[in-house]
Formats: C-alpha cells, sequence, structure tokens
C-alpha cells in the first residue's frame, strides 16, 4: 500500500522499537538524602537545602506557589512537594483525609488518587501546611482550610507517598529524534501536545535528553499537523525550574484555547537522510547521511523507517546502493496552472497530486536549489507571490544549499495539505533568449527578450552598445554593426521588459544582464532595435522589381551570388524569388564576372524546393566555376509601391496579389524621398492630415547600397497579422501635390494666399509670408510678376482650423513651392493677403457705388474696359464680385475714353468662373467703352444726422481694420464735410456685421470690400463735421468750447494763425478778433484732459479746423472778439439768480397782458412768424426738457426784455416801478428769437447748490429747457400761450482782463 507523507500509521513513537515508556533520568530530591532504608522511599534528608546538587528541582521565581510529586519512578507518584515563597518544603499529613489525597493528584495533573503510604519525612526538612480540611473539589492543596503557610507545628517523623492514575509519557510525534512534542497520560493510548509557548532550548533539551537523543540541536517551530488542531494540548512553564526531572513537572492549568503549534524539536540524535539520484523522482536513489555539514553515503542494511522520515511513503525497497521508497515526489515549475520549463510557482508532484510550495520566508538559497536541482542554470529572480493557497506542501522551507532536492529541506510540513497567503516563484537563466524580430534577417531586428515564456520588447531607455554586442555574439552575428544609416523597424505588440538589461562586457548570454529589479518605464517608450555586422540579405539589381542580378550585402558591403553552373540551379532561383517575395523563377542565367567590379560571395549553396530562402539552403564546397559569373533571374510575381492619390497619401504595397499599407514605425525619410523621386513627385514634404486605415501587410522596407528604387527593398511581411500598426500606416506628401493660389472675389494677383495639399486647400497665415524669397516663388508660380507687397487680411482669424503656419524656402528651393518646407497645424491666425505685380481689379467710376463705366486698376495705373465679347454674363459675374447683386443693364459708355485694357472678357463658356478674371481673354478690343449698372446699390447711413453709428443696408459695420480715411469717405458721401473722430460701440458675439476693407482709389463706402462676419472688435460710429457747433464761456470771448458729439468740450490750439481766428470770431457773430485782449490761461469748469484740438493754416471753413487729438498738457484755448463783455462773479447764491430771473419774466408777461393793444399787435407780428415757431410752441405745451434748448431762449428774451433796466434793484422790482414805454415793438425783433444772447453763467457755487437738487440746470456752460405751467397764470387776460426763450448759460471767469471795466449787478 503506497501512503502519502501526510499520513502515517503511527504518530506517538519515534520508531518502532522505541514505543516504551519514557522514563525520567533518576535524580536527587531537592531535599538531599542522608540515608535511605530498604523500605520504599524511606530515606533521610537533612535540612540543608542549598546544598542540593543541580541535578534537584529547585523553584527560582519569586512568588509562585507550585506542587509536585518527588522522587517517584513517574512524575505522578512520590512525595508531596509544594514549592512558596521562595523555598520548598513538604505537606504535613495531620488531619489527613481521602480528599486531600485527590486534591494532591489533581494539583500535580496526575489524575485520580490510586494509592497512599506513609513513608519517613526528611530530616530537619521544612512543613509548608498541616492539618488540610479538603471537601475534595479544590484545584490546589493550598485552596483546602489550613491553618496558614509555616504556621503548624510538625513534628512527626513521617509523611504521605502518593500514587496517582496518571501515566505520563513524553513522546516526539516525527522520526528518530525529531518531531512535535507529544504527551500522554494514560501510558500511551491517547495522547496530546505540549503547546509551543514558553518552548526554548532549555525545554527543548529536557526532552531530547529524557527520550536518549542527545541535546536539542535546533528549536523549528514549524511542524504543524493535522491531529494537533482537534487533540488534547497542555502548557508548560519551565521559566521557575531549574533542571526539572520530568518536562511534567512543568505543566500548568493555562488556557490552551491561543495554542497555535505544538512544540518541536531536532535532537542531536537525528539523522538528516535525503535520496541521491538521476531520475526526477527524490524519493528513488543513493542513501546520503548529513554529518559534520556535509553528506555521505549511508548504511542500508537497517533502513527502518528512512522513507517515512524522507517523507518518501512508509515502504521501501533496497535495489543495490539505490533506496527506493513507496512515494514517487517530483520538484517542478508552473506557470498558470501548465508545467512551465526553468519558470514559474514551485509545485511538488506527489504521486498523481501537484502541490504548490509556499513562500513564506522564501529566499535565494531555496530558489538557487530549485534552479540546480531542474538543470535550469543559475538564479535570475526570486520572489514570493501573493496568493491564496489552499493546498500547499511545504512552508517556511530553510535549505542549508547543499541538498539534493528542496524536497530535503526543512519546512513546515503536515499530515494533509494545508493554507498559506504566498507561493514560491523563480525565474532561471535557461528560460531567458533573445531574439531580433521583424528583420530582413535573423541578424538585424527588433530586440526582445523571453522572460517568464513570453517575448518581451526592450526599452531603448538605459540600452547600450555592450548590451548589443552581447546580444549580437549571443546569435553568432557578430558585434553590434556600425552603420550610420541604421535601418528602422515595426514598434511590435506586446509588454515591455519590466526589468533591466545592463551587461558586463565580458558576459555571453542575454540572462547575465538581465537584474532583478524593475526598470523605471519612461513616459514615451521607445523599442530597441539593432542591426548586427554579420547581417546579411539578398537583393536584386535590375530595371524592374522581381528580375535583375543576384546580390548579397553583408553589413554594409555587397557582393554577387555565384552563377556557377553547378550550383545555380532551377531550386536555388526559386529560393531567391521566394525570399524576394516575388513568386517563383520564370527563367534564371549567369552573366559573366566581367561586367561588375563586386566580388563574388564566398558562399556556394545546394538549394531543395523546400528551401524559401537562400540561406536556408546547404552550404556546399566551392565549384571550380564559381567566380565565373554572376547570378541572375526573372522571377513570375512582382511588386508595386506607390502612393494611394497620386503624389500624396498613404505608402501603398502590392505583392503576391494584395495590396495594402506599411507599419509607420519602419518608414524612413530616406525612403519617402526615394518613393516621391520614383513616383516624379518632387521631394517629400510636411503633412497635416491623419492618414486612412487600410491595414498594414508589410512590417518594414529594408535597402542595400544598391537600392535606387522602393520597390526593389527587402520587404518584412505581415504575415502573423499583427494589428498592431493598423493604425500607424506609413503616410507621404510629396512636393508634386503642392498648389497655390491667390483668393479673391474681385482682384487677381492681389489677395489672400492659400495652399492645396493633401487633397484640401489650406490658408495660409501673415507669419508664413515674412520671408521675400516665399513671396517672389508664390508669385511666379501663379505667373503674377514679382511680390510687390504683404499684409493683413481684413477679416477675422481663421478660427481653429487647419492653416500654413510656416514656409521656409532655401536656395534650391526658389523654383517650387513644392520645395519649401511648409508647416501645417490647427490654430487660428490672420490670413496673409499677398500683392503680385501683375495685380489687377475691376471697378465702376463715374456713377455709384454699383454702376459705371468699367475700369481695370493695376500697378499701371488705370484702363477703360471695351464693350466687345461683353454679355449679359460677365455683367453678372462682376455686379456679384462687387457685391452688387445681378446685373440691371449694361451698354456702352457716354465718354471720351478710348479702352486701353488690351483683353476682352467673355465667361461663355467658362464653368463656375470664381470671378470675372477667369474669363479674361486674349483678344483685340473694340474703341468703345464698357458701362454696367447692377441692381443693389448700398445704401449707406448714419443713427444720426451726421453722426452715429455707420451702417450699410441698415446692418453695422466692425471696427476691425475701422481707420479714419474711411470716417472721411462716410461723411463726404452725406454732405457732412468731414470726420472729426470715430468711436466704437459694443457689439453683439451672436450677430454678424459687414467688415470693410477700401483701397486708396475708393470715393464710397459701398466700393470697399466687404463681408459679414462676427465682429472681435466694436461697432463704429462717426462724428462728422457738418453738425459742428462752437460758443465761447463768455459773450464773445472766454474759453472755446465745440460740440460735435452731443456734448460741450474745451479744446487745445495746436496751429491757428491770426486768420482763423478772425473767422471763428465772425463765427460766433462777433465783428473781428480783439488782438489786444491776452488770453488769461482760465481754468476749464472741470478738470478734464483735452481731446480735440484747433489745427489749420488757411482753411475757409473753421469746421475743418476741429480734429480729434490728445492735447496732453495743453490748456484751454481762450479767443477774445470785438464786442466781448466780461460778467462779473455776483455775490448771490444760484437759486436766488433763478428767482429773480422768473420774476421778470412773470412782470414782462404781465404788463404785456394788460397792454392789449400791444398784445394783440405782437400777436399779429407772431402769426407772421406762426410757421417758424411751431416746434418751440408745441414743447412749451407739452413741458419738454431737452438739454441746451429751451432754457436759454427763455433767458435770452428776459435779458432782451430787461436790458433797458439795469438800475433797476432786482430785490424791489414792483410793477408800477416798470415803464410801459419801454416795450416796444423794437424790443421784440425776429432776430431776437433767432440769435440767443450771451448772459452771465451760474457760480462754481451755484452749479454745486443744483447739483445737490435746487436746480435742474446742467454744469460746465449747457442749459436746459425750464417748463412754466400755464395753471399758475390762470388769472392773466389773453394769455393763452407761454412764450419761451432761450439763453445760454457760461462758466464765469474768476478774473477779467486788466483792460476791462467789470460792471457791478444791480
Amino acid at each position: 500500500m503506497v501512503t502519502s507523507p501526510f499520513t502515517r500509521s503511527e504518530t506517538v513513537s519515534v520508531y518502532a522499537e522505541e514505543r516504551k515508556r519514557v522514563k525520567p533520568i533518576p535524580r536527587t530530591s531537592t531535599l538531599v538524602p542522608v540515608s535511605v532504608s530498604g523500605e520504599k522511599g524511606n530515606t533521610e534528608f537533612t535540612a540543608n537545602e542549598s546544598s542540593a546538587p543541580e541535578s534537584v528541582s529547585i523553584l527560582t521565581a519569586g512568588n509562585v506557589t507550585r506542587l509536585i510529586l518527588q522522587n517517584g519512578t513517574d512524575p505522578c507518584e512520590g512525595l508531596i512537594a509544594i514549592y512558596h515563597d521562595g523555598t520548598w518544603g513538604y505537606a504535613g499529613d495531620k488531619e489527613w483525609s481521602r480528599n486531600a489525597e485527590e486534591v494532591v493528584c489533581r494539583s500535580a495533573h496526575c489524575g485520580k488518587h490510586v494509592s497512599t503510604e506513609n513513608t519517613l519525612r526528611p530530616v530537619g526538612s521544612k512543613v509548608w501546611i498541616n492539618d488540610f480540611k479538603c471537601n475534595g473539589k479544590e484545584n490546589y492543596l493550598w485552596n483546602c482550610t489550613h491553618p496558614g503557610w509555616g504556621v503548624s507545628i510538625y513534628r512527626k517523623d513521617t509523611m504521605k507517598w502518593i500514587k496517582c492514575s496518571n501515566e505520563i509519557i513524553i513522546s516526539l510525534d516525527g522520526f528518530q529524534c525529531a518531531g512535535a512534542v507529544k504527551y500522554s497520560t494514560d501510558g500511551g493510548r491517547t495522547s496530546g501536545y505540549i503547546c509551543d509557548d514558553n518552548w526554548g532550548p532549555n525545554e527543548a533539551n529536557r526532552v531530547c535528553r529524557s527520550i536518549g537523543c542527545g541535546t536539542a540541536m535546533e528549536v523549528p517551530h514549524l511542524m504543524v499537523w493535522r491531529e494537533f488542531e482537534n487533540s488534547a494540548k497542555i502548557k508548560i512553564d519551565c521559566s521557575g525550574i531549574k533542571n526539572a526531572a520530568n518536562l511534567w513537572h512543568c505543566a500548568t492549568s493555562q488556557d490552551t484555547s491561543s495554542c497555535s503549534r505544538p512544540a518541536s524539536v531536532k535532537c542531536s540524535g537525528h539523522w538528516r537522510m535525503q535520496l541521491k539520484g538521476n531520475t526526477p523522482n527524490v524519493c528513488h536513489g543513493r542513501l546520503e547521511v548529513e554529518e559534520g555539514g556535509s553528506w555521505r553515503s549511508g548504511d542500508l542494511s537497517s533502513p527502518g523507517s528512512f522513507c517515512q522520515q524522507m517523507y518518501c511513503g512508509t515502504s521501501h525497497s533496497v535495489d543495490g546502493m539505490e533506496l527506493k521508497c513507496t512515494d514517487n515526489v517530483t520538484v517542478g515549475l508552473m506557470d498558470k496552472n501548465k508545467p512551465s520549463k526553468c519558470y514559474g510557482a514551485v509545485y511538488v508532484m506527489v504521486n498523481t497530486s501537484s502541490h504548490p510550495v509556499c513562500g513564506s520566508k522564501w529566499t535565494s538559497k531555496e530558489a538557487e536549489l530549485v534552479c540546480r536541482e531542474l538543470n535550469c542554470g543559475q538564479l535570475v529572480s526570486d520572489s514570493s507571490k501573493v496568493s491564496s493557497i489552499t493546498n500547499g506542501v511545504m512552508d517556511h522551507v530553510s535549505c542549508s544549499g547543499s541538498e539534493s532536492s528542496l524536497w530535503f529541506c526543512g519546512a513546515k510540513r503536515d499530515h494533509q495539505p494545508f493554507s498559506c497567503s504566498s507561493q514560491a516563484y523563480v525565474v532561471c537563466a535557461d528560460s531567458i533568449d533573445v531574439r531580433l524580430a521583424d528583420g530582413p534577417g535573423r541578424c538585424a531586428g527588433r530586440v526582445e527578450v523571453q522572460y517568464e515564456g513570453r517575448w518581451q520588447r526592450v526599452e531603448r531607455n538605459s540600452w547600450t552598445d555592450i548590451n548589443s554586442d552581447v546580444v549580437c555574439n549571443q546569435l553568432k552575428c557578430g558585434n553590434k554593426g556600425k552603420s550610420p544609416n541604421p535601418d528602422y523597424f515595426s514598434r511590435g505588440s506586446g509588454d515591455f521588459l519590466g526589468k533591466r538589461v545592463k551587461c558586463r562586457s565580458n558576459a555571453s548570454h542575454i540572462s547575465e544582464c538581465v537584474k532583478d529589479f524593475r526598470q523605471t518605464p519612461s513616459r514615451k517608450k521607445s523599442v530597441t532595435a539593432i542591426t548586427c555586422e554579420e547581417h546579411q540579405v539578398v537583393f536584386l539589381k535590375g530595371n524592374h522589381s522581381c528580375s535583375g542580378a543576384v546580390g548579397i550585402e553583408r553589413g554594409r558591403t555587397p557582393y554577387w551570388l555565384s552563377g556557377s553552373k553547378e550550383t545555380w540551379n532551377q531550386e536555388s532561383a526559386n529560393a531567391v524569388c521566394q525570399q524576394m517575395h516575388c513568386g517563383n523563377a520564370l527563367n534564371f542565367t549567369s552573366v559573366p564576372r566581367t561586367h561588375t567590379n563586386t566580388d563574388i560571395w564566398d558562399g556556394s549553396y545546394m538549394c531543395s524546393s523546400n528551401n524559401t530562402s537562400v540561406f536556408e539552403c546547404k552550404n556546399t564546397t566551392l565549384p571550380p566555376d564559381h567566380y565565373d559569373s554572376v547570378a541572375a533571374l526573372e522571377c513570375s510575381g512582382t511588386i508595386s509601391i506607390t502612393l494611394t492619390d497620386n503624389c500624396w497619401g498613404n505608402v501603398n504595397v502590392c505583392v503576391g496579389g494584395v495590396c495594402g499599407d506599411v507599419c509607420a514605425d519602419s518608414w524612413t525619410v530616406n525612403q519617402s524621398s526615394m518613393l516621391c523621386e520614383n513616383l516624379g513627385c518632387g521631394s517629400p514634404i510636411g503633412t497635416n492630415r491623419e492618414p486612412e486605415e487600410r491595414g498594414v501587410i508589410v512590417k518594414s522596407l529594408h535597402s542595400t547600397t544598391h537600392t535606387t528604387n522602393v520597390n526593389q527593398c527587402n520587404l518584412v511581411l505581415n504575415r502573423e497579422r499583427d494589428t498592431s500598426c493598423d493604425h500607424r500606416p506609413a503616410y507621404v506628401v510629396c512636393s508634386g501635390n503642392v498648389k497655390t493660389k491667390i483668393s479673391s472675389s474681385r482682384h487677381k494677383c492681389f489677395g489672400t494666399v492659400e495652399i492645396h495639399s493633401e487633397g484640401q486647400w489650406l490658408p495660409v497665415c501673415i507669419d508664413a509670408l515674412q520671408d521675400i524669397e516665399t513671396l517672389k516663388v508664390i508669385c511666379r508660380e501663379e505667373k503674377c510678376g514679382q511680390a510687390v507687397n504683404v499684409s493683413e487680411h481684413f477679416g477675422p482669424k481663421t478660427g481653429g482650423l487647419h492653416v500654413i503656419s510656416q514656409i521656409q524656402c532655401g536656395d534650391k528651393d526658389r523654383n517650387s513651392l513644392g520645395a519649401c518646407t511648409m508647416t501645417s497645424d490647427q490654430h487660428s491666425c490672420y490670413q496673409g493677403v499677398l500683392q503680385c505685380s501683375d495685380w489687377r481689379t475691376m471697378e465702376l467710376k463715374h456713377g455709384d457705388a454699383c454702376s459705371g463705366n468699367v475700369f481695370v486698376h493695376s500697378e499701371g495705373g488705370r484702363h477703360a474696359v471695351s464693350t466687345q465679347g461683353w454679355t449679359e454674363a460677365a455683367s453678372n459675374r462682376l455686379c456679384q464680385d462687387l457685391k452688387c447683386g445681378s446685373v440691371k443693364s449694361n451698354k456702352s459708355a457716354v465718354t471720351k475714353l478710348t479702352p486701353s485694357w488690351k483683353r476682352i472678357f467673355r465667361c461663355e463658356g467658362v464653368k463656375d468662373p470664381v470671378n470675372i478674371w477667369d474669363c479674361e481673354k486674349q483678344d483685340f478690343p473694340s474703341s468703345t467703352q464698357l458701362y454696367v449698372e447692377c441692381q443693389d446699390e448700398p445704401r449707406i447711413t448714419l443713427s444720426e444726422k451726421c453722426a452715429g453709428e455707420v451702417r450699410i443696408n441698415n446692418i453695422s459695420v466692425c471696427s476691425t481694420h475701422w481707420n479714419m480715411s474711411y470716417s472721411h469717405l462716410v461723411c463726404q458721401e452725406l454732405d457732412c464735410i468731414r470726420a472729426v473722430s470715430f468711436d466704437m460701440k459694443p457689439s453683439d458675439p451672436n450677430e454678424k456685421y459687414h467688415l470693410v476693407h477700401c483701397e486708396d482709389y475708393h470715393h464710397q463706402l459701398g466700393q470697399c470690400n466687404r463681408y459679414m462676419s462676427q465682429c472681435e472688435g466694436g461697432l463704429v460710429s462717426i462724428f462728422c463735421a457738418g453738425n459742428l457747433e462752437f460758443k465761447t464761456t463768455e459773450k464773445c470771448g472766454g474759453q472755446i468750447m465745440v460740440n460735435y458729439r452731443n456734448q460741450w468740450e474745451n479744446v487745445c490750439l495746436l496751429s491757428f494763425p491770426s486768420e482763423q481766428k478772425e473767422n471763428l470770431c465772425r463765427h460766433l457773430s462777433c465783428p473781428g478778433h480783439n488782438h489786444s485782449l491776452a488770453p488769461r490761461n482760465s481754468p476749464p469748469p472741470v478738470s478734464v484732459s483735452l481731446e480735440t484740438a484747433l489745427d489749420c493754416n488757411t482753411h475757409c471753413n473753421i469746421k475743418y479746423c476741429v480734429k480729434s487729438r490728445a492735447c496732453g498738457s495743453l490748456k484751454p484755448a481762450e479767443i477774445y472778439c470785438n464786442g466781448y463783455e466780461p460778467i462779473t462773479n455776483p455775490p448771490i447764491t444760484k437759486s436766488i439768480v433763478l428767482v429773480v430771473g422768473l420774476w421778470f419774466l412773470v412782470v414782462m408777461i404781465v404788463f404785456v397782458c394788460i397792454k392789449k393793444d400791444r398784445e394783440l399787435a405782437l400777436s399779429k407780428e407772431f402769426d407772421t412768424r406762426s410757421a417758424n415757431r411751431d416746434d418751440v410752441i408745441s414743447k412749451a405745451e407739452k413741458g419738454h426738457h431737452k438739454c441746451r434748448s429751451e432754457t436759454e431762449h427763455m433767458m435770452e428774451a428776459e435779458e432782451k426784455s430787461v436790458s433797458s433796466y439795469d438800475d433797476i434793484d432786482e430785490a424791489d422790482i414792483d410793477e408800477a416801478d416798470i415803464d410801459e414805454a419801454d416795450f416796444d415793438e423794437a424790443d421784440f425783433d425776429e432776430a431776437d428769437f433767432d440769435e440767443p444772447v450771451d448772459v452771465q453763467s451760474l457760480t462754481p457755487q451755484d452749479t454745486a447748490a443744483a447739483t445737490a437738487g435746487e436746480n435742474p440746470l446742467s454744469e460746465g456752460g449747457a442749459s436746459c429747457e425750464v417748463d412754466i405751467l400755464e395753471e399758475s397764470y390762470d388769472d392773466i387776460e389773453g394769455c393763452s400761450e407761454i412764450i419761451q426763450s432761450e439763453a445760454e448759460i457760461h462758466n464765469i471767469p474768476q478774473n477779467a482782463p486788466d483792460s476791462v471795466a467789470m460792471a457791478p449787478w444791480g
């Protein structure tokens, strides 16, 4: 019967003949005997406890009380010895009872009482307790009732000898002199385990000596048996006892629920054994025994339980010098639950069951033993991998390194499989290999290392030339190649090796270079690829891809394959054609060597029909005619390499009737250059598109020094359908696909630049047009002459589209833009506008923006266009170019000009003309000039009269690229003189507006080029001089103020000669400029930064002098004309001035109402002027407020009516004091209502009061309407209308010139 090492038929005896009662080593009592009689146990003692020998049990702990049975042949019989308070003594027998005897046996862990005998008491010995009264249930004797410790006087010379029921046996559960410590209390019929709590060398020594096994050599703490869990357990504690006679004297009553493993020991009497043989079964071989750290042959004359001790079963057979046990045990490695060679998790196959080796405390020493046992070379890596193991066979494995198998190392074992949390793992050198993948030969390609059963790529980061040399040498390919232009190979797929590769120069195998620590991965991983110096490939030298002379290149040196008649045959030719992926040989021949200077290849091959490469053929001795000729052939297949779209697109390879892509990882710039040249497409340029994914069929192409056409390259086909390159096909754009155009809706050779590449037109940024050579190339390619100017397009940015952001043309690239280097990317930029010397555009003149005689503007001037060949189609094209809709009419112009443009325009037959210039033809024009009228004449308006938001067809205009000249254009077109300034208002980002660009010869805004778009700036508002007003802060003098943007403001003088001052005074209705009055430089009413200036010389119209310019530190301008009247500074408040003014007006109205005849006369006069007064009367009736309007008229009329009463004290005005005669018709002259009369303005203090709410008049010389309510004067007859007058309120200067007399008020 074959038994597992996890089961044993005997668990108590160490070995069969040792299954007998283990008796304690005889020793004397702690009470030294003086004499012993022949009667059992009859001994006399001295009281000298300190003289006890070392063999005497002495409790050395402090306040500990313990009871043992002493001097018997078993630990459960003898005298009742008690250790208390550091001193040994005995128990007396006064009041002795059966109950006391039961408690004694219980106290000694010895079961039930069996017998009691009297024996002599040791002479002079101490009695600790006496006079017991026990009920039989106490755990310890001292729990019984007694007088106390050492208080009884015991003078008897006898005491009790107790025998209890337990028969104690201490044994080892395991092997000879090694195993778990067991105990039995019934002579071996049942047993339990001693816990390893408090277990140490002293306790182990007691066991080894007690069973005759010498001394303890090791306390392993590893042996855990399945029986232990369900067996009885006991804890021992010998910490207070020296040299206990029996381990059972250390037994305690402690709780054993926390006991996790049994105490174990290996004694010096234990022999370590192993079997050594050549079979995988470690339980079959020559027996060896360890002695002094080395192994010697074992004696098979009495094999005993050798197989069981080696966990190789329970029976055996001897065959000569070899021992064969019943169990078949094999150590192996597994990866993903499958057997693996030289790497993987460590397993042990026991008969037919596989069990993992747990990884607790797994070290390189154990891992090295596994690699050596399995003949797998040196250890490369050892680890303990976390794993939930349920059927472990070994754990805590500990090897010396000299064992023949891991199975014979020390380890934690059990009768049954057990659980653990980790698994032992090793990688040995023989599991590691290297190859060069995806190359045209075995000595070139991508470096891949086989590690843990998988081919893994190697990062180029930290790879060295020494590493390359080691790889090449291992592959018998020489050293690393020294080519200046290394080949490129596909990146491949799969994982990167997570270990660092670092070779020493003397390394012979890649396994010596793989270090057992993880490589720090780089952010962008690049693969390692090498070409060794012995790399060799076949090539064909001819006019076609699959025909020509056969060559072999080794390193970078070419050779010719011998055309010997003995070796060059159909089979050899077929092998070459298949090696080149060209099918089979149609015919083969030999070329005399005199036609070439290249050496003949030293190898000679004899090929068979099964060979697909000449290098697979059998090497033969060189035939006599080996060096006479060169092999040549023609194969049945063809290889074609093109681009999918003529001069751009995916690299398209057709081989063996299948077409597809090439992996971009291996494609090189040199290959792009060769391909573009082969296709007649110039040279390669940059790309801005993603390639189309069609499926990669070629991993890489490899050329030789003889390769002039990509069709002749060696191909590495994607036979295994590796998909790693499917998203990265090679993609080439040649310069031959590049076209340029200068795009404009109305110009030729003048407009934005666009470049056509890869099937799409891309705008060119202004930054890419800064090189004059680039501009010359574009103009020359467009047949537009020389480059004249480049500027920024007036439209918005490109908005994140693909654009040409950079163009660089070198000295050799000046003939074609395709030869220049162009950079395309995706971002927002302003397009560039290029103007070439042959630029021209068509305009309409002598009419409106969309009608007139047709002219061509060009670098050479203006040229009239002939009517010859002109049709309605051409007119429609021109009207659309000019943003003028469709044609309304076209006819001959009434002009004396003879057409001078030497070409005609005919759009018939032109498909989808972009602009009128696509219709231009070479022909002789007629003598009649063309006149065209389009339908959609643009309407240019401002939101207010001569000011406000600029609109074209009621759509606002964006301020982007707007300038002052455009503002002048609008003001002149609307008869508003000229522009003073323009401003911007916020635009709506969701709306589209007009963007405008005008040429110098445009005289109407509608003629300018425009289009609709969102506005990045604001909306244009302009202020023309047509609504400009002047005034001074005092009558005929003071600070000059202007109003052209709905506010009065000070001005400064930049250039303003005396004749212009005369013009200004006349404009202010003042009789000329007064040169004698010097400016006072009075400050403006509010501290402001002046933004308007008077700057003119000979302008006749003073309004042309107003300019919107920053004045800097210049002070407000002043002027003093003849008729200047200064205004005094009154010592009254603003409120008083208003009250007095209103009372003057009331008195005047009352007086007018009383004088009926005057009123009637005035009414008739007013009726004659009613047409001119409707606005004033209607505003009065509505109570309307408007800045600078009715209040000024009211105060003006007031000053006229009271100008003859300066001597009237305004504080004492009385109706009786007013002379009727002073109010005649002359005082109400019509001119008094047409021209306002200046009066003194409020003081700054009055202005402040108004600001606080006392008066609604505004600051800075502005005036507001004041409504006089009719209901306040209902008692006045005949007053059906309230006359409102206008008066200007000016700032009051603090001081008048010295030459002017100050007239006091009142």
